[in-house]
């Protein structure tokens, strides 16, 4: 017979709730990680006469190796930036499940844009149909942090609504770059068009100092009366 004080006896059961909203997206994303593994298919090779046969199969996959490369880190950089803002929220409404489920389904698209741009890699369609899911993921996750940090859903604390790590601004950095991307890509700058993705790690850089600055702000507003002011 079950204790009485289980969580299933509780009728606030919202801890557990949202463990399973957690645990239910963590298993999506492990999915979809999964799903980007399984889009490269070992080479068939028929009557192999030499090494150099084999080699050249391998050399043929790279570009669906650069495109899962590309495609695992994004998901993920989405995954920790669902880590992390979820750390924040202690309660849920319906409105916070369909936005969550609506981000999951740009997750799940993923591995299909993917692939299919690492299986056309010099074609436009293909990989600005990937930019366009990715910025679809990026838009979904500014949707899902506004719906956090707003008081009037309160799924999050008042001393957290705006903290540094609910910002808007960060999900927009993939944006600019993937937007750009794209850009270029129907402009015919093929090669430009992957380059210019390096460009997310100096607008990181730069965005990094406005975490820091906004932390040191918000720390400032939120330090116990009489303590020292962080350093900035």
């Amino acid at each position: 017979m079950a204790h009485p004080d289980t969580a299933l006896h509780h009728h606030d059961r919202t801890e557990f709730q949202l463990e399973r909203l957690i645990l239910f997206t963590d298993a999506v994303f492990a999915i979809a990680i999964t799903l980007l593994a399984i889009e490269i298919k070992v080479p068939e090779l028929h009557e192999v006469h030499s090494e150099t046969e084999v080699v050249n199969a391998v050399l043929h996959l790279i570009p669906r190796f650069v495109g899962f490369f590309v495609a695992f880190f994004v998901i993920a950089i989405y995954w920790v930036a669902h880590h992390r803002v979820f750390r924040y929220v202690y309660q849920y409404t319906n409105g916070l499940i369909w936005l969550n489920v609506l981000f999951l389904l740009s997750i799940v698209l993923m591995p299909f844009t993917a692939a299919f741009q690492g299986e056309y890699p010099m074609l436009k369609t293909p990989w600005v149909l990937y930019c366009a899911s990715v910025v679809f993921t990026a838009l979904m996750q500014v949707w899902l942090q506004a719906y956090i940090r707003n008081p009037a859903h309160g799924v999050t604390r008042p001393e957290h609504q705006h903290h540094p790590d609910l910002d808007l601004l960060r999900p927009l950095v993939s944006v600019a770059a993937f937007v750009a991307s794209a850009v270029l890509m129907l402009l015919g700058f093929v090669v430009l068009s992957r380059l210019v993705l390096i460009g997310i790690f100096p607008l990181m850089v730069l965005y990094g100092r406005r975490h820091r600055r906004l932390l040191a702000q918000h720390e400032a507003r939120h330090a116990p009366a009489g303590a020292p002011a962080p350093a900035a």
